[in-house]
């Protein structure tokens, strides 16, 4: 592992000197930046801030940088929106966004504090990002990043980074507040080994504080009965007895003729701060 980050570190030191093009210079877009004061090395790190609001916002997930399918989905939000600050990310003939490995690295590092190498590429994005071996590089289809920007506020200092708030803020004349988190930065591990680097911080975290629904799981079970009309009492696969809520229409229909026994799969949501379980869907 020694070995992997060093020569890790030295491979983006020399893509740094051959790929870095001015514009890792500059601040973050103005659109994009937080009201009042930044610290000076924190300001391009809204960008990978706001890769991970959408997509926790819009795909209805947790920070999981142990997930496979949240590890490329926020990567793939990043790099669609900020890769192209790489002078070595170009387009291809059918206007995808080709984008070196060694690119792919540095933008997962800002984005994962304990990055330790980038995660298989799960089937289920493989109409957005997939892998060219001859080329070493990611090929990303390029997508509309939609009418909203995220906004850092609040910093507070620790010992090795910050603490601060981000929101995610629709530009439409409503200025509505969409999503809001806590986010955790930690100093970039990397950053000393890359010439004029763009990110100087890693996230390390980000909790959900506003605008965030529960996220949504998938599982199978056995129906034991109705607890009363908006409960069901269910065995899972495992063999966990567990009660379940709904308040779905279509869910209490589907549940109301289901008789002592019968297996069925749905979708369901868990409040962690309540403790709730809903089935949301039966497949």
């Amino acid at each position: 592992m020694k070995k992997y980050i060093l020569y890790f570190i030295t491979a983006l030191f020399l893509l740094g000197i051959t790929g870095c093009s001015k514009k890792n210079s500059e601040p973050a877009p103005a659109n994009l930046q937080a009201q009042g004061a930044i610290p000076q090395d924190m300001a391009t790190m809204v960008e990978p801030i706001d890769a991970l609001m959408r997509s926790m916002l819009e795909n209805n997930t947790d920070y999981d940088a142990t997930n496979p399918e949240f590890f490329w989905s926020a990567l793939y939000y990043f790099l669609g929106t900020s890769g192209t600050e790489n002078s070595l990310v170009t387009e291809t003939d059918d206007g995808r966004l080709k984008v070196p490995k060694k690119v792919a690295q540095e933008y997962a590092i800002a984005l994962f504090a304990n990055y330790d190498d980038l995660l298989p590429l799960p089937e289920s994005l493989s109409d957005s990002i997939t892998y060219d071996k001859d080329w070493d590089a990611y090929l990303l289809t390029q997508g509309d990043r939609g009418l909203s920007k995220t906004v850092l506020s609040n910093y507070k200092e620790t010992d090795n980074g910050y603490v601060i708030t981000a929101k995610l803020v629709s530009t439409m004349e409503d200025k509505e507040v969409l999503g809001k988190s806590l986010v955790t930065m930690q100093k970039n591990a990397f950053a000393d080994g890359i010439v004029d680097p763009r990110y100087f911080y890693s996230v390390a975290g980000m909790t959900k504080e506003e605008g965030f629904a529960p996220p949504t799981y998938n599982a199978s079970a056995v129906f034991n009965g109705s607890a009363d009309g908006h409960t069901v009492e269910v065995t899972l696969e495992d063999g966990t007895i567990q009660a379940f809520q709904f308040y779905d229409e279509t869910v209490s229909e589907k549940l109301h003729v289901m008789k002592e026994g019968d297996a069925f799969s749905f979708v369901y949501s868990h409040d962690k701060e309540t403790g709730t379980l809903t089935i949301l869907e039966i497949k």
